[in-house]
């Protein structure tokens, strides 16, 4: 017992050094830390110095631009001089001009024009200040202190039309006053994407924090709070009156360090005052706390009793209440260890669907059902939106019980098969069947007989996707993708049904360039007002049925339609345009995102176009010049091959101007004359070329080209190899 008291004393002394070395290591780490917080405020301070002058010399400099081009240029004075919409040649010329001070800035997004005196808005396109979009913002600045200097607004969101998705810019805003007064402004919206991307080239996320504010606080970045939770450095600029704040990612982790050492200094006051205390103890009671502590744990564990008498000591309360908890503990480790045998389970379930090719044998076999051979089977509920998306989440969770109490009482009743089911997602049945040599594999009829009993009795239906049969140890994963694959055949192949692998392999191979090919033609068709559109249409939608496409790629095919009509009719006529955006864009989209079937897809489609067709014709019809234009088109498409054909040339023919012309032609049908002529000269050719024995020379001449050198370019830039090329790489 003494060698354990003087045991006991020597470690009670240990704690007066452990504060001596803690007082000298906090001295050492405080002041590291302070040079340390030092250094990184300098750096944060000539870094947010830095960012502030790349912003401002970026935006400075299109103010500057913009500002040059008011001086020098003369189409910004003459659109402000101008009244009324009417001057196409000024219009055009202007589109032209802030195409290039975009392509010499890239961060400029978009940009209008505003005429107070008629109160015109031009962005590409006129219209009425009120109807505009941004008229919001027009009349704030408009209402705003005048000043001929150029202003930056804040961050804000803008969009050119009401059905356009709002984007995030800042606008630089220039009023002009050609008079005594203000006649318009600029405004000029730069891309706050753009100048994320340029700031986030500058510094490092991971080492650094960094955020900018425009005049009315809002924040530049989504995230408006420093890693470290301090603000290192901030500075506003004196241009754009931004404020600019920096920070350190790992100022949290360097402001615990900081702490450590009075953490450090704490306990080792504490373990000292400990130290001091046990060694009274220790003195006094000559060791008899540990002595009554191992008698207590005697009593509790042991079959004798104690001689020594008992002290009262709340730390032996202690301990049996840590006995008790203990025993609490095993009965909670218990439960615990059977849920986990389920997670088990059901891990293992999805570790047989996604192990990789010939890798699933590392699975131990003792984990599995016996079996030989397994297969994959996966039900899809059918429309969910429009039959199972109706009930509440509750019936839901009911329906799949259904299914899944269905689908293993068919599987397993009739021959000995093992069956593992669960709902791999909201709207997929995910089934693993171990055969063995005695069963027969009957999956693909009680397949079909669990889709027939869904249809039946309740008020929704499946598609079960097949996968092929996998011997044991080669992967269930190979047949849970198959199965899956089948699945996406569900458009075109049709619901309620089983679709096997093997069914869908021999599809037929996919023919991109006559889709987009037939895309082109409907799109010539709707554009220039044709009544042929519904047929091509048709073969559109047989085309991509003859090949058996899966969902994803029908839906990629329509979405380039729309893409393509969308950019076509956008650059013609804004009253085709509009129609086109109303009655048949996005009514387009929607239905390629919700569609389940190819018929389905095809009636939505045929029900928007013919919306947008008849808008188009009554439009048309209300066009004065619609018959003279529909006479000029047809005498281009009989008289293509005539080397005098031209803009002049159609004028004098049919009396009006050539520029007219050209005007009328490009809203009506949304194309160049120059384009279309060349469109069909081009067309003509390449027939001749594969059917005709013609030199180049004479192929140029009958489509209408004088000079070969001409046909040779033209025929070069519309399908990108020379006429020569051409013949040889079609030639039978």
């Amino acid at each position: 017992m003494n060698r354990t008291w003087l045991r006991k004393t020597i470690w009670s002394y240990l704690p007066i050094f452990c504060i001596m070395f803690s007082l000298l290591f906090f001295v050492f780490f405080q002041t590291l830390v302070e040079q340390n917080n030092r250094n990184t405020k300098d750096s944060s301070e000539v870094f947010v110095n830095q960012l502030l002058q790349s912003v401002d010399v970026s935006l400075r400099s299109l103010d500057n631009m913009l500002i040059r081009e008011m001086v020098t240029g003369k189409l910004l004075n003459d659109f402000f001089l101008e009244r009324g919409k009417d001057n196409v040649y000024l219009n055009y010329q202007l589109v032209n001009r802030m195409l290039q001070l975009k392509q010499a800035m890239p961060m400029i997004d978009s940009y209008y024009l505003v005429r107070f005196k008629d109160g015109i808005v031009f962005s590409g396109a006129t219209a009425n200040a009120d109807a505009f979009a941004d008229s919001a913002f027009i009349r704030s600045q408009r209402n705003s202190r005048t000043s001929y200097t150029s202003s930056w607004s804040g961050f804000r969101s803008f969009r050119e039309f009401a059905n356009q998705q709002p984007k995030e810019v800042v606008s630089l805003v220039h009023k002009v006053s050609l008079s005594s007064s203000v006649d318009g402004m600029i405004v000029v919206n730069v891309s706050l994407p753009a100048i994320r991307s340029m700031l986030g080239e500058m510094y490092d996320p991971g080492r650094a924090f960094v955020q900018l504010y425009d005049r009315g606080g809002r924040p530049l970045f989504s995230d408006d709070a420093p890693a470290s939770g301090k603000v290192l450095a901030g500075q506003t600029s004196p241009y754009t009156g931004w404020k600019a704040e920096s920070s350190v990612a790992n100022g949290k982790a360097l402001a615990a360090i900081s702490s450590l050492s009075s953490i450090w200094l704490a306990l080792g006051l504490l373990v000292f005052l400990a130290g001091g205390v046990s060694i009274v103890y220790i003195s006094r009671k000559n060791y008899k706390p540990i002595a009554e502590l191992v008698f207590r744990v005697q009593d509790q564990f042991g079959s004798g009793k104690p001689s020594l008498g008992r002290l009262a000591v709340d730390e032996f309360t202690f301990i049996e209440t840590a006995i008790n908890n203990f025993a609490e503990q095993t009965k909670l480790f218990r439960k615990e260890a059977q849920e986990a045998a389920a997670r088990k389970q059901k891990a293992l379930f999805g570790e047989l669907l996604q192990a990789p090719d010939g890798e699933s044998d590392a699975i131990e076999p003792s984990a599995l059902p016996p079996h030989d051979r397994l297969r994959v089977f996966v039900a899809e509920i059918d429309h969910p939106e429009q039959a199972f998306g109706r009930y509440s989440g509750r019936d839901q969770s009911l329906f799949k019980f259904v299914v899944s109490s269905a689908a293993h009482e068919m599987f397993t009743s009739r021959i000995p098969i093992q069956l593992w089911l669960e709902w791999t997602s909201p709207l997929q049945l995910t089934g693993i069947l171990f055969l063995q040599d005695a069963a027969e594999d009957v999956a693909a009829e009680t397949a079909e007989r669990l889709a027939s009993w869904v249809d039946q009795h309740l008020a929704f239906s499946v598609t079960i996707g097949l996968g092929e049969t996998a011997e044991a140890g080669s992967g269930a994963g190979i047949s849970n993708r198959q199965a899956l694959e089948a699945l996406t055949f569900k458009a075109t192949l049709g619901h309620n049904r089983v679709i096997g692998f093997n069914e869908t392999r021999h599809a037929a191979a996919k023919e991109t360039n006559k889709h987009l090919q037939a895309i082109h033609r409907l799109t010539d068709q709707l554009r220039l007002q044709e009544d042929e559109w519904r047929e091509r249409c048709g073969d559109f939608f047989q085309g991509m049925r003859g090949c058996c496409l899966p969902k994803n790629e029908i839906a990629g095919l329509c979405r380039y339609f729309v893409a393509h009509m969308d950019l076509q009719l956008s650059q013609g006529s804004k009253e085709y345009y509009d129609a086109w955006m109303n009655e048949a864009s996005a009514p387009l989209l929607q239905a390629v995102g919700e569609f389940d079937t190819l018929d389905e897809l095809q009636r939505l489609f045929g029900t928007a176009l013919e919306r947008y067709a008849g808008q188009v014709e009554r439009l048309s019809n209300n066009r004065q010049h619609r018959q003279l234009l529909q006479t000029i088109r047809g005498y281009i498409e009989d008289h293509y091959a005539n080397p005098e054909l031209s803009l002049e040339y159609l004028g004098d023919k049919f009396g009006i101007s050539a520029k007219y012309i050209s005007q009328l032609f490009k809203e009506e049908f949304g194309e160049n004359f120059l384009d279309y002529l060349s469109q069909l000269r081009i067309v003509e050719a390449k027939k001749r070329l594969l059917e005709q024995p013609d030199s180049i020379q004479e192929v140029g001449e009958r489509v209408g080209y004088a000079s070969a050198a001409t046909f040779r370019r033209v025929f070069r830039k519309m399908e990108g190899v020379s006429p020569v090329d051409y013949r040889k790489r079609n030639a039978m």
